[in-house]
């Protein structure tokens, strides 16, 4: 069958981000924010939902999330949205699968060693790095878009007298680099002057985010308002415009 090649500009299918990443400091309210997104599914690792209304369920294994994920897909995939918190405790929930994966290697199969990380040159990473993927695959098989809540570092970048610090994502070197990388948009989470739960994707050089998406590129959006008895009114639709719909 002979390859149709596209004569004029094709139109983007979807201003919707598949792949989103949040982050920010410590009970800046990242579970809340997303607490407030209507028909998504909060898989929490590290017990950081208790206090909010949503629909939550803790994860205390892989394996535990492997049978979620099983009955999700029994059921119809009923969520639009499913939100990992957070992607920072992932990455230790994934060293297990990481040593599995080494393991069934040719180079591991009779190795004895019980953490991956330790093997030399940093070689264990790249097998973290797979066990992540496949963990993050497999949640993304189940719904529409997956969301990644992470907390924030700061982190050294230049050198020694040009050095500055930036915000960014608390994951490993390259697991971070590639997992924001297969993101569609990844933003900060923070708190305006009016205690609104915000997000920015506005690169300034002091925060490593931004976005594919045109319409959130170097934009601060309120996603959350607060109200004055403390609840929130969503906006999420400024994200994804779909749900205008």
């Amino acid at each position: 069958m002979a390859i149709e090649l596209p004569k004029k500009k094709i139109e983007p299918v979807s201003q919707d981000p598949n792949n989103l990443i949040l982050f920010g400091q410590i009970k800046v309210g990242k579970t809340t924010i997303v607490a407030e997104l209507d028909n998504c599914l909060i898989l929490d690792f590290e017990k950081g939902s208790d206090y909010v209304t949503a629909l939550k369920i803790k994860v205390n294994s892989i394996s535990h999330l492997k049978e979620i994920c099983v009955q999700i897909n029994k059921e119809g995939c009923p969520y639009d949205f499913i939100a990992i918190d957070t992607i920072t405790a992932l990455e230790d929930f994934a060293k297990p699968l990481a040593l599995s994966l080494y393991k069934s290697s040719p180079l591991g199969s009779t190795s004895d060693i019980d953490d991956v990380l330790k093997l030399p040159r940093g070689a264990g990473y790249g097998y973290l790095r797979e066990a992540i993927e496949k963990l993050i695959g497999m949640v993304s098989s189940v719904c529409k878009h997956v969301i990644l809540i992470g907390h924030v570092k700061d982190s050294a970048i230049g050198s020694d007298e040009d050095e500055v610090n930036v915000k960014t994502l608390d994951l490993t070197g390259k697991i971070k680099r590639i997992t924001a990388s297969k993101s569609d948009a990844i933003g900060l989470v923070y708190r305006d002057d009016d205690s609104n739960l915000c997000v920015s994707f506005v690169n300034n050089g002091e925060v490593e985010v931004g976005a594919r998406p045109t319409h959130l590129a170097n934009q601060k959006i309120i996603v959350a308002e607060r109200q004055p008895d403390g609840t929130f009114v969503s906006h999420w639709e400024r994200i994804y415009p779909s749900l205008n719909k």
